[in-house]
């Protein structure tokens, strides 16, 4: 056999072309290389022999298989769009106001007499004046303490501050005060503002009036409204 010299060889492009239709042949007729990629006609090292920019397949080929970048990639599904849930902002509740404390002082001898605890009529007048301000405010407790001047013993004194007190809250009560808020207690003349010695050297009547300052009562409202200080009588 006569083998053709160097000068006689094809172009490398013939070579190419001649490879080209003897894929297409091979593909045709479903005869491939024993060392083919299952689908593809390929050749050396397993590359994919293509005609006209595309890889050749064989009869083996179906849709889904791939050797290098023969087949177009398949699009890649977008990630879905999950949207933020919307997040109502609901306003937290405001507090309550803190309750607030409303003191009323009162003179007891505008309620009483001198070392008494009957009420006087203009005493009466007071405290339904009192029992309305106090209707008016949103109020937890009412505390009243009543007081007394130094004249006489410090026990006696005890007991008819807090009798006073009592009569108090007793006629509170009767004008619409809840009784359940109600509370009464006596500080006798340990707190007295004018001492003895300051009404030194006056007789029994000059004596009662120097020390009336001392004879009130305090009445405190706690409540969630605040209601104004009003005093009766002298301070």
């Amino acid at each position: 056999m006569q083998f053709p010299n160097r000068s006689t060889r094809r172009p490398s492009w013939a070579l190419l072309r001649w490879s080209a239709a003897a894929a297409m042949i091979a593909v045709g007729t479903g005869a491939y290389a024993a060392d083919d990629v299952a689908g593809y006609l390929t050749y050396g090292a397993g590359r994919p022999v293509t005609s006209s920019g595309k890889c050749v397949h064989t009869l083996e080929w179906q849709a889904g298989m791939q050797l290098a970048d023969c087949e177009p990639k398949p699009p890649v599904a977008a990630a879905p769009v999950v949207e933020a849930p919307v997040v109502e902002v609901v306003e937290a509740p405001k507090a309550p106001p803190p309750p607030v404390v409303v003191p009323f002082r009162l003179s007891l001898d505008t309620l009483f007499d001198y070392d008494s605890t009957a009420l006087k009529p203009e005493g009466r007048d007071a405290l339904d004046t009192l029992a309305a301000q106090i209707a008016s405010a949103d109020y937890q407790n009412v505390q009243i303490t009543g007081y007394a001047d130094p004249i006489g013993t410090a026990s006696y004194n005890q007991s008819l501050s807090e009798r006073r007190a009592q009569v108090i809250a007793a006629y509170l009560a009767g004008r619409g005060v809840d009784a359940a808020k109600l509370s009464a207690s006596g500080a006798g003349s340990s707190e007295a503002s004018v001492k003895l010695e300051d009404c030194k050297g006056r007789r029994r009547t000059a004596l009662i009036e120097c020390l009336q300052p001392n004879r009130y009562a305090d009445v405190t409202v706690t409540g969630t409204v605040q209601q104004a200080a009003t005093s009766t009588g002298d301070k």
